[in-house]
């Protein structure tokens, strides 16, 4: 009789099905599950936030034993597997990354790697999304997620996953020993400033254009997740669907419910 907590543990990511940082996940999953499922996209799927492919067809190819890759988003990848290839016994729990890079603050808009844990949450499967923060020229320090997942998941399992939320992890850029514990933290505004477009043209003279996310110097609010991983701890941020500016919507109904 098997003495881990779950039966089965639904792996994605947005990084694709090859990409380091889900081999890692599988790793630690191994310590929590009878069963580990990766469904996760064929090809890298950053940046596409939780988009469902609704006006093309999703194709799905067998890797291995419970191991498929999909051709569409991280979202696509969630619904494929949670209402079709588990239907019979849909996952305990979904686990999402280890992104590489951090998922902080309006990354957490853009990330498909969030993306994927937010559409696991609106399916009823308490969800974990886990990234590995770095500096953009360098590789991530795996080895620091790898080692710090597995108690991180055992105290976050062991407290229980909050309802109708995923839970948004980043560890820090630091090694192993350096890493100072837990926070649990706010979204907050992170470290994006803006987009950049570059232009450029084909061999046959055509437009084409690469979107970049813009990084800047930041402040480091109380609680927030960029202030944690910057101190050198693990953020653990619950996150929902609602985006309500509570302030704003205050001010515009006491302005506009009363016009006729």
């Amino acid at each position: 009789m098997s003495n881990k907590p779950f039966r089965r543990i639904l792996l994605a990511n947005d990084d694709g099905i090859d990409a380091p940082g889900i081999h890692i996940l599988e790793r630690i999953a191994g310590h929590f599950a009878e069963e580990v499922w990766i469904v996760a996209p064929a090809t890298d799927k950053s940046g596409v936030s939780n988009s469902i492919s609704l006006r093309e067809p999703v194709r799905v190819e067998n890797r291995g034993s419970r191991k498929y890759a999909v051709h569409g988003t991280p979202a696509d990848c969630v619904a494929v597997a949670v209402r079709y290839l588990m239907q019979d016994s849909p996952p305990d729990v979904l686990l999402s990354g280890i992104n590489s890079g951090s998922n902080i603050g309006f990354e957490t808009v853009l990330s498909g790697t969030v993306g994927a844990a937010m559409t696991g949450a609106l399916l009823a499967i308490p969800s974990v999304a886990l990234s590995q923060d770095k500096r953009q020229e360098d590789q991530p320090e795996w080895h620091t997620a790898e080692v710090h997942g597995v108690p991180l998941l055992q105290k976050i399992f062991a407290a229980g996953l909050p309802p109708e939320c995923c839970l948004n992890v980043n560890f820090p850029n630091l090694p192993v020993g350096e890493v100072k514990g837990i926070k649990v933290t706010r979204q907050g505004i992170g470290k994006v400033k803006g987009m950049t477009i570059t232009p450029t043209a084909d061999p046959y003279g055509e437009d084409y254009f690469w979107l970049r996310v813009e990084h800047g110097i930041t402040d480091l609010p109380q609680h927030s997740e960029v202030a944690a991983v910057a101190e050198g701890y693990i953020s653990v941020t619950p996150l929902t669907w609602e985006r309500t500016s509570l302030e704003a919507w205050s001010t515009l109904s006491s302005q506009l419910n009363s016009l006729s």
